[in-house]
């Protein structure tokens, strides 16, 4: 990974929650990265953690006192909000998060935040209930609005006991997101829709055809082209991953719902169909539930699905780089060759999902086929496959 942090300068702000003494980790990981570091407790994180501790490992001063002056008689909190790349609060409190989204300065780390134009970015920490609590999303629209960005945290076991989002995100890729977001936006000024996970065709009432596509590369390479620089729409379907905050997101159900939203946000610069669209869906949905009393069999008439693919490829408002992705359990690059053709794409990215391979599995090995050539990846994370699709599309720009 390029170092894009080396001789940032970065405040970390450290609010009072049970996960303040991972921010001990966190400068740890800044100082390997050669980031100048200026931290801020607030009074209540004073409550969990000892002062000392952060000091010792910072080898300076915690600033605290709003009032106080520096050497060269400027406000400190002025001087501070100047003299920064990017405040960065963890964890951040849902207390805090309401004083953000409200313009509340009542201590030297709001003042600090108000009285600052720089990149500013929040880690949440919380008891599900809060992290789910409608005043605590409706502070958090805010703060995109604004835009602050939010590492969202995790699902996991609760220092409360509980099971459920609200965990504080990893200190590895707190440190990885905090990387991104100093990275070239190489994208800039480009847009681009992301389709992901599985869509749902009825059947009746209760019942649908979908498959077993979790929506993980997609969310990947939407989060991977957004850290690059491009203005991008996540289109998703049902799936059981957090949501990014910082992105654009729309819920989809059936393949129509998708084609009609890819639509509604045309044009784009980039189209990546990383959903699984079903190929088929029922002639006439079922307007009842369908009872067992019909014998030991039932026949379902189906009909073709709309192939939003080679839709989009062919319509006049066509993007500029249109990416498809192909599904096979057999003769994958004979199948997938077929696809690009047909499909008219400019990219076509095979996978083989026989023997669960893929589906719901963090890790992917994927066959790049284009006009004049098929390069064959290696087994990789999905997050690894998605920022090496992100390269392929900024030299894609960079050529046009």
């Amino acid at each position: 990974m390029t170092n894009f942090l080396k001789k940032k300068k970065i405040l970390l702000i450290v609010t009072g929650g049970i996960a303040c003494y991972k921010a001990l980790d966190v400068i740890r990981r800044l100082q390997e990265n050669q980031v100048e570091i200026e931290c801020i407790l607030t009074e209540s994180a004073k409550e969990f953690i000892n002062p000392l501790t952060f000091e010792s490992l910072l080898g300076n001063k915690l600033h605290s006192n709003l009032f106080s002056l520096s050497e060269e008689k400027q406000m400190n909190h002025i001087k501070l909000a100047n003299d920064i790349d990017a405040i960065i609060v963890i964890p951040c409190t849902a207390n805090f998060i309401a004083k953000m989204a409200n313009g509340i300065a009542d201590d030297l780390a709001s003042n600090i935040l108000l009285a600052s134009k720089k990149i500013k970015i929040i880690s949440p920490a919380m008891n599900t209930n809060m992290w789910t609590n409608n005043a605590v999303k409706n502070n958090l629209k805010k703060l995109k609005s604004m835009d602050v960005k939010i590492f969202s945290p995790k699902k996991g076991k609760l220092a409360c006991g509980t099971q459920g989002t609200g965990k504080l995100m990893e200190v590895e890729e707190i440190i990885k997101n905090l990387n991104d977001i100093f990275s070239p936006k190489s994208l800039k000024n480009l847009k681009a829709i992301v389709t992901a996970g599985s869509s749902i065709e009825k059947i009746d009432p209760v019942r649908f055809i979908s498959n077993f596509s979790s929506g993980i590369q997609g969310y990947e390479i939407a989060k991977s082209i957004s850290t690059h620089g491009a203005k991008t729409i996540l289109i998703t379907g049902k799936t059981n991953i957090n949501k990014p905050n910082n992105l654009k997101i729309l819920n989809a159900e059936s393949a129509e719902d998708f084609y009609e939203k890819i639509i509604k946000n045309l044009p784009c610069d980039i189209f990546i169909s990383a959903a699984a669209i079903s190929d088929w869906k029922m002639k006439n949905i079922v307007k009842k539930k369908l009872k067992k009393n019909q014998g030991d069999s039932i026949n379902l008439e189906l009909n073709e699905n709309i192939d939003i693919l080679e839709k989009i490829s062919v319509h006049h408002n066509r993007p500029k780089l249109v990416i498809g992705f192909s599904a096979e359990t057999e003769k994958i690059i004979e199948n997938s060759k077929s696809k690009f053709k047909k499909k008219k794409c400019d990219w076509m990215i095979a996978n083989d999902v026989s023997h669960n391979k893929v589906f719901g599995s963090n890790y992917n090995k994927i066959h790049l086929i284009t006009d004049t050539k098929i390069e064959n990846w290696p087994r990789m994370k999905k997050s690894a496959i998605a920022k090496k699709i992100s390269k392929k599309i900024v030299n894609f720009f960079k050529k046009k």
